[in-house]
């Protein structure tokens, strides 16, 4: 095997960056740790180059985002372990949701927690990984239907890096015009369209993996698995009267012998 052929020599930029792969591949937890030749192996696939690869290495280290184990081997660092337990769950989000009783968790923002642009940039992408909508200035509401309640999504905000001043509040059924507006903050028809277009791309991709060259598999896997996987654990998990849970099933299902098909592709390629 050639590996150091380029499959997207027709663009002039890889599909993913050195950063993104690394965190990706470590993120999986499966193997929970990887070796530097096994990263810029993998990252031949893509095009990107070793040099590449050590670089976004160090700085990642420097980030606490991987940390350096023994013999020139890797794992996930503190600081980006939240987001890989997110990752790592993926098959299981749905348990995290229990019985609506037409309640809403309100997360308030005010000055302090908008004052410093980089700490609010992370406060709003933790408020949108746990599937929170901007309902009115400076409130964001999601349906209190998860685990735990207001004081478990307090902590689940912090760990992805949200404000610790953010007011995170639980909240029985709202007047009328507002319980209706809050229940039309997410674009249910768009997401479940989504859904199912992806399940469709899941199934396409693995009819047509046993045909293609295996680095090609490899880069192709990766690739589409992560969308779904991204998508799967940014799901907003409305309750079934808000959005049917079908879709997002029948997602899920199809990644799961999706991912089976791509592990054991990356373990033949990278020769585990």
């Amino acid at each position: 095997m050639d590996t150091n052929s380029n499959i997207f020599l027709a663009s002039d930029r890889p599909p993913i960056s050195a950063r993104t792969l690394i965190l990706d591949l470590l993120d999986t937890g499966s193997p929970p740790d990887f070796s530097t030749r096994e990263l810029v192996l993998a990252g031949a696939a893509f095009g990107l180059e070793a040099t590449g690869i050590r670089t976004a290495l160090t700085r990642l280290r420097q980030e606490g985002r991987v940390r350096a184990l023994d013999r020139g081997r890797h794992a996930i660092g503190a600081k980006a372990e939240p987001l890989q337990h997110r990752i790592m769950g993926w098959r299981e989000v749905q348990r995290r949701q229990q019985p609506w009783r037409d309640g809403w968790l309100l997360a308030i923002a005010g000055p302090r927690e908008r004052a410093h642009r980089t700490a609010w940039r992370h406060t709003v992408q933790a408020l949108n990984l746990e599937g929170f909508a901007e309902a009115e200035t400076n409130i964001w509401a999601r349906p209190d239907n998860l685990d735990g309640g207001a004081p478990a999504m307090r902590q689940r905000l912090l760990a992805l890096d949200g404000a610790p001043s953010l007011l995170v509040v639980e909240t029985g059924p709202l007047d009328d015009a507002r319980q209706r507006r809050f229940e039309t903050l997410w674009p249910v028809t768009d997401l479940r369209s989504a859904y199912a277009g992806l399940s469709r791309r899941l199934a396409a991709s693995a009819a047509r993996l046993p045909d293609l060259p295996l680095i090609e598999a490899a880069a192709e896997t990766l690739l589409t698995g992560r969308e779904a996987i991204r998508a799967i654990i940014r799901d907003p998990l409305l309750p079934a009267a808000l959005c049917p849970p079908d879709a997002l099933s029948a997602l899920i299902r199809a990644m799961d012998d999706y991912d089976r098909r791509g592990k054991a592709i990356w373990r033949r390629y990278l020769g585990f």
